[in-house]
């Protein structure tokens, strides 16, 4: 903790100087931000394909941050805690460059932003990356516009000096979103197109292993709207996946798969009653829960070519004030081949906003 004390005033005699400067020929200002999240996450899953475990924590990653029309800086430091460790589980400092290139089209370098998990779906992007797996680094593109969203990022997970006892790691991907209504709306049909590429390979280890490379593309259409003249919504949602290997020399047991997710969905305010179905064939997913995929976390022995859940969630979210979000929610999965329900939850609380600011 006094190695994060001592980097964090270095961190904050340099930027303080830095905006000095910058002041100078561009309307700047200087802020303390701070984003944080304390969670508890339980999965009770006894099948063969996992089995369950639970992750309590918390993690803080403040940074000073300099920005203006044309660009923001953010240097600061992760830590992540999970409870009952010796030490900490990680602490990783942050930089992050961002060049507005127009006001809907920015650039960022350095620790990239996935707050949202890029808007990926469980099955292709497991929710507990969003605390455990921050944060982020490599370079990230992303479009905001009124009915257009758009991510396209590298992660960097794993560098590789000459002679490593271990593959480098990456993840690419690019997230669409459509939606003709305009997203400041909650009701109406939105569309979505999903590409994710994850890599393991490398020249220069010492491993031996071979090039992996695995591809997840995907898509859905849904439509949302309000019942009658009340608050509440429903909605509903299509959503299609295939997998690919892409190896120069495939390895894994499954080449291609492929899945379908249909859903519906009822909305308050603050809650989510959301219930669908999978299915799966021969179904590969590197980064997703591993419930929706064909490979066993256990044992080999116990893949499956095909996977049918009746999928379940009910969560309940609310912005307490513009900086304090809470949420929490419970999810069943059914699955009907082996007559076996699991089922997790999870409770968060997450602080971001800035806490100081200096025009």
């Amino acid at each position: 903790m006094r190695l994060a004390i001592r980097f964090f005033a270095i961190i904050s005699l340099t930027l303080m100087s830095t905006n000095f400067v910058f002041s100078q020929t561009d309307s700047s200002s200087l802020s303390l931000r701070l984003y944080s999240s304390a969670f508890f996450d339980n999965k009770e899953f006894t099948g063969n394909i996992k089995k369950g475990y639970t992750t309590p924590g918390f993690f803080l990653q403040p940074t000073f941050n300099i920005e203006s029309a044309k660009y923001s800086l953010d240097a600061g430091f992760h830590i992540l805690y999970l409870a009952g460790g010796d030490s900490l589980e990680k602490f990783v400092p942050v930089l992050r460059l961002t060049y507005n290139i127009s006001p809907t089209f920015s650039m960022t370098v350095g620790t990239i932003n996935s707050k949202e998990n890029h808007f990926l779906p469980e099955p292709l992007f497991k929710t507990e990356r969003l605390y455990l797996n921050q944060p982020e680094l490599g370079v990230q593109f992303k479009v905001d516009r009124l009915k257009y969203k758009g991510d396209l990022w590298i992660n960097w997970e794993r560098y590789i000096k000459t002679g490593s006892p271990y593959q480098e790691e990456f993840a690419v991907g690019f997230v669409s979103q459509i939606k003709p209504s305009t997203f400041d709306t909650k009701s109406g049909i939105y569309a979505t197109t999903i590409a994710l590429a994850t890599h393991k390979g490398g020249q220069i280890d010492s491993t031996g292993l071979p090039v992996i490379t695995l591809i997840n593309l995907g898509g859905s259409v849904g439509h949302r709207f309000f019942i009658a003249d009340s608050d509440i919504m429903a909605g509903f949602e299509i959503s299609g996946y295939i997998s690919s290997d892409k190896s120069p020399n495939p390895q894994s047991k499954y080449k291609s798969g492929n899945a379908i997710h249909p859903k519906l969905a009822l909305i308050w305010p603050s809650i989510l009653l959301e219930v669908g179905y999978w299915q799966s064939t021969k179904f590969v997913n590197p980064r997703g829960e591993e419930l929706f995929g064909s490979l066993s976390t256990v044992n080999p022995s116990f893949d499956e070519d095909k996977r049918k859940i009746i999928t379940s969630t009910l969560a309940f979210s609310k912005n307490i004030n513009k900086e304090f979000f809470v949420t929490t929610g419970f999810n069943a999965y059914l699955d009907l081949k082996n007559e076996k329900t699991e089922y997790s939850y999870f409770f968060r609380l997450v602080f971001d906003g800035k806490v100081l600011t200096k025009p």
